[in-house]
């Protein structure tokens, strides 16, 4: 197998446990919006990936439509997320984590290694972010997964109204 079949091996597994959460996939993301907020699940290959071997992760990344006015609407919609998580946080880790991939064995143990952190640890999270007011709630706290303090700020300026 290569690269795009052990991929297509994890999106598939992702697909299963995603869609019945009403997550649509569209290429190499998986999305759900609830009209306020829209999740993200992003599988990513890195650069040096070959025709053999894939080098893989999975963001997670929420965007606030309340939000999104003020984001700088010339920049790519994966820079207007206002929560990003990359799967390695929710590993243990902080920071990214990735995968190497280039037999069916290392597949196989990704791909559910993937889905079981998605399933356990990923879905519980963003089940308890229904909001805007909900990510208001991780700033005032502090806590800004994928945004400086400076950001952090500015939104809580602008949704208390001041």
């Amino acid at each position: 197998m290569n690269s795009s079949g052990f991929k297509k091996k994890i999106l598939d597994k992702l697909n299963t446990i995603l869609k019945p959460k009403r997550f649509k996939k569209n290429h190499d993301i998986f999305s759900f919006s609830n009209k306020d907020l829209t999740y993200y699940i992003c599988v990513q290959s890195r650069g040096d990936s070959t025709a053999d071997v894939l080098k893989t992760t999975v963001n997670i990344e929420i965007a606030s439509s309340r939000l999104t006015y003020l984001d700088d609407m010339s920049l790519p919609g994966y820079l207007q997320r206002h929560f990003v998580k990359n799967i390695g946080d929710y590993a243990g880790q902080h920071g990214d984590k990735w995968w190497t991939i280039e037999n069916e064995e290392s597949a196989a143990n990704a791909e559910n290694e993937i889905a079981d952190i998605i399933a356990t640890k990923v879905l519980p999270e963003i089940d308890q972010l229904k909001s805007t007011n909900d990510l208001a709630g991780l700033w005032k706290k502090h806590i800004s997964p994928g945004l400086t303090q400076y950001q952090s700020r500015e939104y809580l300026s602008l949704l208390s109204g001041k």
